[in-house]
């Protein structure tokens, strides 16, 4: 059926019924029109993720001058959050998932006394936008880096528990503690 001004002759007001030639139509319009849109979408998105990794390895290799404004203890921080949005589990999953797996980052990063300071979340707001975190696959919110007041992130890293009073099951504590792990790991081995 195509879509004209005209109408179908057995059109009846087909409000609320289901067996509407046009309705049908688009029903199917539609469908097509989510398909193609998941399509570009993981096309996309995969798209983004080979031009980062290549774009890091022009400037690993000096091709591609850093960023201005940035010191070399920043430019450090900015390759080893990246290294963390590349992590992956054992299940093959990203370790960063959630944009309140920056209170992990945040977290180590005041335990470690690099830049930041305990409750200041502006500065590290601050910090983030001087890196570019807005730009990474899990993008920082300082809206939920605030929320980490509500929770027992704001102890040091080694003296996190799981307390049910916070959490509802453990699976978000064990995988903010794998973030918080592996970005520690990961600024140890550059040296921080």
């Amino acid at each position: 059926m195509e879509l004209t001004e005209e109408l179908p002759e057995n059109w009846a007001g087909c409000q609320g019924t289901t067996d509407c030639p046009l309705a049908s139509e688009l029903r199917k319009y539609d469908k097509r029109i989510l398909r193609i849109e998941r399509r570009f979408s993981v096309r996309c998105g995969r798209l983004g993720e080979l031009l980062m990794e290549a774009a890091g390895q022009l400037m690993e290799m000096g091709f591609m001058p850093q960023p201005p404004g940035q010191n070399s203890e920043e430019s450090t921080i900015k390759e080893c959050i990246r290294l963390l949005m590349e992590a992956k589990d054992e299940r093959g999953h990203y370790l960063v998932r959630r944009k309140a797996h920056w209170q992990a980052i945040y977290r180590i990063l005041v335990d470690k006394n690099i830049g930041v300071s305990n409750g200041d979340y502006s500065g590290f707001g601050m910090f983030a936008q001087r890196i570019g975190a807005d730009k990474c696959r899990v993008p920082f919110s300082l809206t939920e880096l605030q929320q980490i007041s509500k929770t027992n992130f704001t102890r040091p890293f080694e003296r996190w528990t799981f307390d049910p009073a916070y959490f509802k099951t453990r699976l978000p504590y064990d995988r903010m503690v794998a973030v918080a792990q592996k970005f520690k790991e990961i600024l140890e081995e550059h040296g921080l």
